[in-house]
């Protein structure tokens, strides 16, 4: 969610996601969230950091549940990082529904935070 959010504000990013534990799916209900605000999410094969750590980034964005500091980010090379925090809405729900609800919060918090960071961050060190 968070790779497709911020390819809608600026389709020319260079952007890579990937998960230190990837799921084997894109989930159909984030998908559908996704397409709630306009935004296609396309069903895929999650990467993983081993296939894009060969690369150097500007910034690095970790999404996922724990703090920054918990989290076991194989070596990469980065400028800088920022860490969104959620709790899984996958985990502990217990209907279709609530998965749902519980993504469409964190799709609204990553669209709030990411907001933030492209025109305040991004936008502004281009400028």
């Amino acid at each position: 969610m968070a790779e497709a959010i911020l390819r809608s504000f600026d389709s020319d990013l260079e952007i890579y996601s990937a998960g230190i534990d990837p799921a084997d799916h894109v989930s159909p209900i984030a998908i559908e969230v996704m397409q709630e605000i306009g935004i296609d999410l396309q069903p895929g094969l999650p990467k993983t950091v081993e296939e894009i750590k060969v690369h150097s980034f500007d910034f690095l964005i970790t999404v996922g549940e724990g703090t920054q500091e918990e989290l076991e980010i194989p070596e990469i090379q980065y400028e800088r990082k920022l860490h969104l925090g959620f709790h899984s809405p996958y985990k502990n729900s217990k209907s279709h529904d609530e998965i749902r609800e519980k993504c469409r919060e964190v799709r609204d918090e990553l669209m709030t935070e990411l907001e933030y960071f492209y025109y305040r961050i991004i936008k502004k060190s281009v400028c």
